[in-house]
């Protein structure tokens, strides 16, 4: 506040940080040098919470339940991903978030691979959760640093083989799926060979998801539907079975029942290759491929393009030898 003294002075009485701050007090010969002084010591005061903000007190888990408030709950796998996310927090030991550092990170995740044998894949997932969670918000203004692991390279992997059944294994494994105590074992397997679907989407279908004559997976990993032809006789088997049990752990023991060897992480994903590879084998184009596979972008689906009868087919007619 401003007020005039009984020396004919005015004085500048203020408290700049509010009530229980240091109290300054300043005295000027006109009431215009006063006010010029308390604005000096408003705009100062403002600066400095722009320029000198104060200390981000917030731990990572802090901003990992941040993120998932105001962004992660939206996602369809936010509330696993928050999970995980909490339980690499807590392995780093949950440190303040502006003490979280790139070279932190790097040793964390060669020591999980060392102690607790996880692959690198699992770690470039970590790598990639974990810096979402800051670029998010850093969009959204709730972080004003930069993003700690932006500079982090992920680890480069080797491209996995995508195995494949053959036609004998095909009709063991099918033998071994009408075999089993699962009603709806059979019927999931023969729709996901037929149409290329994860076996999440295959197992979920319902009766609406069914028109003369093709089915339409709704809720897919890529948020779109996509319809796929199927043949009447198909169409008529499968519409009287719908709803489905879940199957996937029939799945397996079919599988070893049938005694098809799989690469790790690839069981009931073997359908889709299996799908896709015959198609292309047996003269499909790959663009027809990428809509049935549903997949956004086409290097996805060019890892079949080797299994085409006419892949590098001229490479002879061109070959120095």
């Amino acid at each position: 506040m401003i007020r005039k003294l009984p020396s004919g002075r005015w004085q500048v009485d203020i408290r700049r940080d509010g009530r229980g701050s240091k109290r300054i007090r300043k005295s000027f010969d006109s009431k215009a040098e006063a006010k010029r002084f308390e604005l000096h010591m408003q705009t100062q005061k403002a600066e400095d919470k722009a320029w000198n903000p104060s200390k981000e007190r917030r731990s990572l888990r802090d901003l990992i339940k941040h993120w998932y408030d105001s962004y992660g709950h939206t996602l369809k796998d936010g509330a696993g991903r928050k999970r995980k996310l909490l339980a690499v927090a807590d392995r780093l030991g949950n440190p303040q978030a502006v003490d979280f550092t790139t070279s932190q990170f790097a040793t964390y995740r060669r020591i999980r691979m060392e102690n607790d044998g996880v692959s690198e894949n699992t770690m470039n997932h970590e790598h990639a959760y974990l810096s979402a969670v800051f670029n998010e918000l850093i969009r959204q203004g709730e972080w004003i640093q930069s993003n700690p692991l932006k500079n982090l390279r992920k680890f480069k992997l080797d491209e996995q083989e995508l195995a494949f059944l053959t036609q004998e294994q095909i009709g063991c494994l099918l033998d071994e799926c009408k075999a089993s105590s699962n009603p709806s074992l059979y019927h999931v397997t023969r729709l996901a060979l037929a149409t290329g679907a994860r076996w999440s989407e295959a197992e979920g279908v319902t009766r609406a998801s069914f028109t003369p004559h093709r089915v339409t997976y709704n809720y897919t990993k890529s948020g779109k539907s996509r319809s796929v032809p199927v043949s009447q006789s198909l169409y008529d088997e499968l519409t009287q079975e719908v709803p489905f049990v879940s199957c996937s752990a029939a799945f397996r023991k079919a599988v070893e029942r049938a005694g098809i060897d799989l690469p790790r992480g690839q069981l009931t994903h073997v359908c889709r290759h299996t799908f896709a590879s015959h198609f292309i084998m047996k003269g499909g184009d790959i663009l027809t491929l990428q809509k049935v596979l549903g997949h956004s972008d086409i290097k996805l689906t060019m890892r079949y393009a080797h299994l085409s009868p006419d892949y590098l087919a001229t490479i002879h007619h061109f070959s120095p030898i």
